[in-house]
């Protein structure tokens, strides 16, 4: 009976623990999973904050010009006090621009102790990224400041060639307070097994594992790390990554004897980067033990009597429905966090949506502009263009009474002749008119192959007037072959917007002077012919004014920055030129000629043979 009873007892106590062990083990992988899946949402946001800021800082004019003009110590100072404020305004540990050799030429930390000015990052594998036309990412311990972070870079290019790299270092601070607030010890290690963050202050930058010869060297060489440090956290049979059911891992903890842990990997949203969870198996082992040892009172209790089972019976219905309220909770605040950064998600949507939005009504505004520019443009020329008119017109009344007169007296050849000079002057009229719609019509957002002497030739006719009545003297030199990629009208408008601004300049030169030239020129760049070369139209607009001072050239192509007085410009006729021009693929410029007065010059791409037209957007 005894040996009956105890049998029983046996039974039932390792039935339930092997029940209790698997339930547990599985709620407890369960659990490490959903953690590893909060936290790598939390990382994933955190990287997506910080991965656009180097792309889109790579595109402003001043870095731009610094990266041309590095000797500009005014340019660098202006990009020293951008970076600043640009850092402290996204909350990054530092941003820095690099010229094309790796040398900093200025920071945000300009003015500190520890400034990264003058200081080489060429070994940095982000600047060998960034030189390559990609986007750089990389985590390492900063040689001058000592502080560990990540590192973002993107090259700056200028026509298409790659002349420096932008660079966003981002704290890992704030990643590490999430991890240090889970239960258990979360951190996030690299390929080379290196913990880059974890919650634990002690296991950061230490290693899952001792690292082989190949691993140092590789770092040695980058100086991503201090190898003196790089020792293993003291966890045994750890991997950098877990099965998928995870696995049994150790640690030797002094005096309260070795903790067992659960292991959990996945992979984090950073290329080449592993989350890890160690979930402490303890409260399990207490469960299983607790299940086993209820189970066997269980039993107990049935030989014991019914009173005893019952009240066991209960007591494990009360704590299961205790536990089982602890994970509703836990799924309830699992749920929560996703519901935010489901929010989240919806608000970044919604906020791409705006911007694309605001780039479509800006483009919209532009053209808008433009078409009142060419508008504001006839208006000033009006009085100039009523004589243009009002002299023919005179003319072939005095030609036509003539003709009356002659007709009258018999004399049919002196007819035929006023005639046909009454002709020629409605030819005269009539082109001119011609001109005259097609530049006030709405042009078509398109970019196709343009006559370029065709083109200067029509804008020409339009400011005629001008030219004559400013006594200057215009000369044209363009071949009538060349061929170039933009609109007609557009460049029409550019070219009246340049002429009109060199007849105003040279007001008050005592022998007024103007040249356009056009010519072809090769440089690196996107479009190249059979022998390697880009083939691209410089086209100048030359005159012998006053020429340009510094301040105004700074602020030359700056909407509404005008130099002539009150109501005589709104400040927005280069501005809008230099967009225009930019749409193209070209680039606009000024500078003052050796010999006095300015020199304003447009790079086009010359048109190939059966180019087809090309919507603005999808300029390559």
């Amino acid at each position: 009976m005894l040996i009956a009873a105890l049998a029983t007892l046996g039974l039932a106590m390792a039935i339930t623990h092997h029940l209790a062990s698997g339930r547990y083990q599985q709620e407890l992988r369960e659990q490490g999973r959903t953690t590893l899946r909060l936290y790598s949402e939390i990382i994933n946001g955190w990287i997506s904050r910080f991965r656009a800021l180097a792309p889109i800082y790579a595109q402003n004019p001043e870095i731009i010009s610094a990266l041309r003009n590095p000797e500009d110590g005014v340019q660098l100072d202006l990009v020293n006090e951008r970076l600043t404020r640009w850092t402290w305004q996204t909350g990054a540990a530092d941003t820095y621009l690099l010229d094309q050799h790796g040398i900093t030429i200025a920071a945000s930390n300009w003015d500190q102790p520890i400034s990264f000015v003058g200081n080489d990052y060429s070994f940095r594998p982000y600047f060998t990224m960034a030189m390559n036309g990609r986007l750089g990412q990389y985590f390492a311990l900063g040689t001058s400041s000592g502080k560990r972070g990540y590192y973002f870079s993107y090259p700056v290019r200028d026509l298409q060639r790659t002349i420096g790299v932008v660079v966003v270092k981002v704290s890992i601070e704030q990643i590490e307070a999430e991890l240090s607030s889970a239960q258990g010890e979360v951190f996030i290690s690299d390929r080379s097994g290196v913990i880059v963050a974890a919650g634990r202050t002690d296991w950061r930058l230490r290693t899952l594992a001792p690292l082989d010869e190949d691993e140092r060297a590789a770092i040695a060489r980058s100086r991503q790390f201090d190898l003196d440090k790089l020792t293993a956290i003291p966890v045994s049979a750890l991997t950098a990554t877990a099965p998928e059911q995870g696995a049994l891992v150790s640690q030797q903890s002094g005096a309260d004897g070795a903790l067992s842990y659960l292991h959990l990997s996945r992979v984090a949203p950073i290329p080449g980067w592993e989350l890890h969870l160690l979930q402490p198996t303890r409260s399990t082992r207490s469960q299983i033990l607790t299940a086993t040892l209820l189970a066997g009172s269980a039993a107990l209790a049935v030989i014991l009597g019914a009173i005893v089972i019952w009240q066991r019976r209960r007591r494990l219905i009360e704590q299961l429905v205790e536990r089982q309220a602890a994970q509703e909770r836990l799924e309830r605040a699992v749920t929560a966090r996703t519901a935010d950064l489901s929010a989240s998600n919806a608000a970044l949507a919604r906020e791409v949506a705006e911007r694309i939005q605001a780039e479509t009504d800006l483009r919209q505004t532009q053209s808008e502009l433009i078409q009142a520019a060419k508008l504001a443009a006839l208006g000033q020329m009006s009085t100039s263009l009523s004589h243009e008119f009002n002299q023919p017109l005179g003319a072939i009344r005095a030609y036509a009474e003539n003709g009356v007169a002659f007709l009258d007296r018999g004399n049919l050849d002196r007819t035929r002749e006023n005639l046909n000079r009454i002709a020629r002057l409605t030819d005269r009229m009539a082109q001119l008119s011609k001109h005259l719609n097609g530049f006030a019509r709405k042009p078509r957002d398109t970019v196709e192959p343009v006559n370029l002497a065709l083109t200067i030739e029509e804008a020409l006719a339009l400011v005629n007037a001008r030219v004559e009545k400013a006594g200057t003297r215009l000369s044209v030199d363009c071949p009538a072959d060349l061929m170039v990629m933009g609109g007609q009208i557009r460049l029409q408008h550019v070219l009246i917007n340049l002429v009109s601004n060199a007849i105003d300049a040279c007001e008050g030169t005592e022998q007024p002077q103007i040249a356009i030239t056009a010519t072809r020129q090769s440089a690196e760049g996107e479009s190249r012919d059979a022998n390697g070369a880009e083939e691209r139209i410089l086209l100048r607009v030359e005159d012998n004014g006053p020429g340009l001072s510094a301040q105004v050239l700074e602020k030359l192509f700056d909407p509404f920055f005008s130099t002539k007085e009150t109501g005589k410009g709104l400040g927005l006729g280069l501005s809008i030129s230099y967009n225009i021009v930019k749409d193209f693929g070209g680039h606009l410029w000024a500078e003052n000629r050796m010999d006095g007065g300015a020199r304003f010059s447009i790079s086009l791409r010359q048109a190939r043979p059966a180019q087809q037209p090309q919507p603005i957007g999808e300029l390559s």
